[in-house]
């Protein structure tokens, strides 16, 4: 075997665990999208790009991937206390309860997906102990950033997998939530991915100390979601 060859064994495990049908359970979440799309009155895949440019888009640059490069970094570092810090960070900020949920219970679905494929990993074997000490919440954003290590994807692919895997499940979503077409759909999603680049590119530069998104008005439409006469998704 090549030495480029080597350097690809983590695809197709990558690929595995970043497809629609690995059962995490993201299918049933919306991440907010139903109610804001509702509050914003949405109703095309242009609105669906506004979206991405306005908040998911910074969302991701100024908080999640960075959180995912200090998970990693930790994990890497083998700085299991910062790891349970950044779990708790991130339960914190995720302070509609709705949205809290739905990432812990895809990190946890998650989490016992790895467990049954990669049964002698020491990083889910600790990561396994804290979370069934109760140290952590097991978050999907923890759970995927140690998935990155566990396979070994190399820093940028594994930031634009997450990427692209966060506008992905807005867009299948959004299919339901706007009546619009999978053709509408996925230029929407084209056009994201022609900006996700940039928006790495952004994370990279973003210390623990400055990391945040402020988005009151969606995470108040996140909050919403609980007691709305009727929806299509569970947050």
């Amino acid at each position: 075997m090549t030495d480029g060859e080597q350097s690809a064994e983590w695809v197709s495990s990558l690929l595995q665990v970043s497809d629609p049908l690995f059962p995490t359970g993201a299918y049933a979440h919306s991440m907010g999208l139903e109610q804001w799309a509702a509050t914003c009155g949405y109703t095309s895949g242009d609105d669906l790009v506004t979206f991405f440019e306005a908040h998911a888009g910074p969302s991701l640059a100024r908080l999640e991937l960075p959180y995912v490069r200090y998970v990693r970094e930790a994990i890497v570092d083998e700085d299991w206390a910062t790891v349970v810090e950044l779990d708790a960070e991130i339960d914190a900020w995720k302070w509609a309860s709705e949205l809290r949920e739905a990432s812990i219970s895809q990190g946890r679905g998650r989490l016992r997906l790895l467990k049954k494929l990669w049964k002698a990993s020491p990083l889910i074997e600790t990561y396994g102990a804290a979370f069934a000490s109760g140290k952590v919440r097991g978050h999907h954003l923890v759970m995927t950033a140690l998935q990155f290590e566990l396979l070994k994807v190399p820093a940028e692919a594994g930031l634009m997998t997450y990427g692209y895997q966060s506008l992905a499940n807005f867009v299948s979503a959004s299919i339901k939530l706007l009546r619009i077409s999978p053709e509408a759909a996925q230029v929407a999603l084209h056009t994201g991915l022609e900006q996700l680049p940039e928006w790495v590119a952004t994370s990279k530069q973003v210390d623990r100390e400055s990391a945040g998104w402020f988005a009151p008005a969606f995470d108040i439409a996140s909050a919403r979601h609980s007691t709305a006469f009727s929806r299509l998704f569970i947050s």
